[in-house]
């Protein structure tokens, strides 16, 4: 049987792609998420765990929600920091900050919707600390909002 020389190549091609898209594919499921319950909302990298209730969306998006990440943080303030950029960068806007020694806090703001974001430091062990979202909507204030401590 005569193969024609152009036929492996051809092979070849398709075996390279085949090799390309499952790399492509073990590569993205070993990735992290970036945003809380695929929504606009950015999450802090490196949380080793999470805990969310009081799910509420809309119009395809999330107005509603309380989550708490396990984390490690030395400088609660550098982490709102580092937040900040990624909200700014989903289209939120920085409405407030606040910080102690061992606590910061932000309110970032899109439409009428609100994320308060508290980071607190664990002083005995900066692997236990966590950091906290609460997202409401303008119109929750009237009736209360569920803000936590987190």
């Amino acid at each position: 049987m005569n193969r024609h020389p152009r036929d492996d190549h051809r092979w070849s091609g398709t075996r390279l792609g085949v090799l390309l898209l499952t790399f492509a594919l073990i590569g993205g499921c070993g990735s992290s998420p970036e945003f809380l319950l695929d929504s606009d909302v950015p999450i802090p990298g490196g949380s080793s765990g999470q805990a969310t209730f009081g799910i509420k969306r809309a119009d395809g998006l999330l107005i509603g929600v309380d989550t708490v990440f396990a984390t490690n943080i030395d400088d609660p303030m550098g982490v709102i920091d580092t937040l900040a950029a990624r909200f700014e960068a989903a289209g939120w806007g920085l409405d407030s900050r606040e910080r102690t020694v061992s606590t910061a806090t932000a309110v970032f703001v899109q439409g009428e919707r609100r994320c308060r974001v508290r980071v607190v430091r664990n002083e005995l062990d900066p692997d236990m600390s966590r950091i906290a979202y609460n997202l409401w909507t303008v119109a929750d204030d009237d009736r209360g909002s569920r803000k936590v401590d987190g």
